[in-house]
């Protein structure tokens, strides 16, 4: 039975669509049309809230002192004749490591030492002033220091001595008439 478009174009309402005339079936479809081309991205959102900080790591052992001792000596000013040390402080105050010897020498232990020591010196006749230290009555070459012939200088020096077994260690000048040593001083610092 046929559908005609006389019931007011109401003719398929009445019958199921498989009926109705009017709506094309059997028709192959067309093949799908070209994708347009994409459309720019969008702005980059927000940052999210920052999560919550996690739990704290424990805490490292306890590092060691890079010093274990030190003192420090000065000596009175003198002329012609060699300083006489003067212990004027050491930490710790019951360490043993670094002790007076009398004179112008110091006790110390094995071990490796930075030393600084120094000398304000005043030459009235040409003679060249030096200081240095020496272990076991040996000069440490390396730290000989030498002032100007006339008049006043500061002399300082510094020192890295590895101390193999107990020794003395001296604080020397040159010694003449005309030499005068003030404002001397010797910091020993035992460092392993």
């Amino acid at each position: 039975m046929g559908c005609n478009r006389n019931f007011q174009n109401r003719c398929c309402d009445l019958y199921p669509p498989n009926l109705c005339l009017d709506q094309v079936q059997g028709v192959p479809s067309g093949s799908v049309g070209l994708i347009g081309p994409i459309g720019p991205t969008g702005a980059t959102g927000a940052t999210g809230p920052t999560g919550a900080t996690g739990a704290t790591g424990a805490t490292g052992p306890a590092g060691t002192s890079g010093i274990s001792a030190t003192a420090f000596f000065t000596a009175p000013s003198v002329t012609n004749e060699e300083p006489t040390l003067v212990l004027e402080n050491a930490f710790p105050t019951d360490q043993t490591d670094i002790t007076s010897a009398g004179a112008n020498g110091v006790t110390i232990n094995p071990g490796t030492y930075l030393m600084r020591f120094g000398s304000t010196v005043t030459s009235t006749n040409g003679t060249p002033p030096t200081i240095s230290l020496s272990v076991n009555n040996l000069v440490e070459s390396g730290t000989i220091r030498t002032g100007v012939s006339f008049g006043s200088a500061s002399l300082t020096g510094d020192a890295l001595l590895t101390i193999p077994t107990r020794s003395i260690l001296s604080f020397n000048v040159s010694m003449a008439p005309e030499l005068t040593y003030d404002e001397n001083f010797l910091i020993i610092s035992k460092i392993g």
